[in-house]
């Protein structure tokens, strides 16, 4: 990365932020020829999906897994982005303190012994109809009301519940968009779930690569303060030193709270007012390192019965050292009744201690996060899902963009930053082409 004293006196792009969506942004318009400079205001690049390596265990911040078949794969397919990693397997149900094999396909489901026959030809009825659904017509219907429409056995209603928590990162089930869920099931029993062997800085150093071998500046410890417009097109921003990098255009790649600080009413009409109204998914995450695993019949486990997950991650990905193991257990909180965070993490323990009995003696480190977010906005019913999202492209002034995964219509989580990133960058690229297509007609 280069310091702040390099800046050039004018670039095409700056872009305001290194995680995911930033670096992906930098990649396509670097590539495509235009001069970007990318300012990060931390020492390093990553955001959420940054990874800390403690004694050769590769902690995520959190529990992290790329959905195959959306735009996160597309999109570092389309920029060769190279990574590798496995599925999860053996994954578990949790009920009245039993463990059975979770139902999640059509073998799983014959093999279980979770639910009696009435709810397996049930849950295949539902097996067969969610593959059929277009997702964006239940935008405005909450994942709680598309579950009570369509299940009717208690067994599989709380099946059901259990595995949309998981999808969707809340328990708020009657304010999230069952847009959500459907469309993170329909891509999970299409499509892989990998773990990235080396965890999510492994992206996010693929990226950096991609973007500084097309040309792109990236600079760290540098905050921009504010952008600069003349109420028809970007001027450029400042920085909390003063100083001033004049640019074409510029993306925005930040949290909702930092966006608002930076975009005016100006530049995009009402942006801080859908800020103040998001509604995050957080989570209470327990993610812990040990010299050994107690139980490795047990890999994966769905709590039924409370909204809790686990996964161990190094038994499908190269995250932990041959004989260690890496855990990661979370809570899915309800943001109108988050709770005590102490207790949260009295749940998370209580709940290992259930499937991974032991596991206290084993400990190598041990991270509480209580209140990470899993997605910075969460799609609700009453907002219609992913069309209630902000859109990319600034209305009131050329060369605004915000991209993230709180941003566009199209998928969630990190395929959402990406996809929001992907558009940013060609929208911008199609209207300089379109504006010297104009100039070029005008001196004819």
């Amino acid at each position: 990365m280069t310091s702040k004293t390099e800046q050039a006196a004018h670039v095409d792009v700056v872009i305001v932020g290194g995680g995911l969506a930033g670096l992906t942004a930098a990649c396509y318009l670097a590539q495509a020829g235009k001069t970007v400079t990318l300012y990060e205001k931390s020492a390093d690049l990553g955001g959420r999906a940054a990874t800390q390596v403690h004694d050769d265990y590769h902690f995520n911040l959190g529990i992290h897994a790329l959905y195959c078949g959306g735009a996160g794969e597309r999109i570092l397919k389309e920029l060769r982005i190279t990574y590798s990693g496995g599925s999860p397997k053996g994954i578990y149900a949790l009920k009245e303190g039993l463990l059975h094999l979770a139902p999640i396909n059509l073998s799983t489901l014959l093999q279980t012994g979770l639910l009696s026959m009435g709810d397996k030809l049930e849950l295949m009825r539902l097996f067969t109809l969610i593959p059929k659904l277009d997702a964006h017509d239940y935008r405005n219907m909450s994942v709680q009301e598309w579950i009570d429409q369509n299940a009717h056995r208690p067994a599989v209603k709380q099946l059901l519940e259990a595995n949309a928590r998981t999808f969707v990162y809340s328990s708020a089930l009657n304010v999230v968009s069952a847009e959500v869920f459907i469309n993170k099931t329909q891509l999970a029993t299409k499509h892989p779930v990998i773990y990235i062997d080396g965890g999510w800085q492994m992206l996010v150093e693929g990226l950096r690569q991609k973007a500084v071998q097309a040309g792109a500046r990236i600079v760290s410890h540098m905050r921009v303060e504010a952008i600069h417009h003349n109420g028809e097109q970007v001027l450029g921003v400042s920085f909390n030193d003063g100083s001033r990098q004049n640019a074409s255009a510029v993306i925005v790649a930040t949290a909702p709270q930092d966006a608002a600080k930076l975009v005016d009413e100006a530049a995009y009409p009402g942006f801080k007012q859908i800020v103040e109204r998001i509604v995050p998914g957080e989570l209470a995450s327990l993610d812990v390192s040990l010299r050994r695993l107690p139980n490795p019949h047990y890999p994966v486990v769905q709590d039924l019965e409370h909204p809790l997950f686990y996964s161990t991650q190094s038994m499908f990905s190269n995250v932990a050292p041959p004989d260690g193991a890496l855990i990661y257990a979370f809570k899915q909180l309800n943001p109108n009744n988050p709770g005590d965070p102490r207790d949260d993490e009295r749940d998370l323990e209580d709940f290992l201690d259930a499937v991974q009995g032991g596991w206290r003696d084993a400990v190598v480190k041990r991270v509480y996060l209580p209140r990470i977010q899993g997605v910075s906005m969460l799609p609700t019913a009453e907002g219609g899902g992913f069309d209630g999202r902000p859109q990319a492209k600034a209305p009131g002034v050329g060369g605004l963009y915000v991209v993230g995964d709180w941003i566009g219509s199209e998928g969630f989580l990190s395929d959402a930053s990406f996809a929001s990133a992907h558009y940013a960058a060609h929208d911008l690229l199609k209207v300089e082409a379109g504006m010297s297509r104009e100039a070029a007609m005008s001196t004819a």
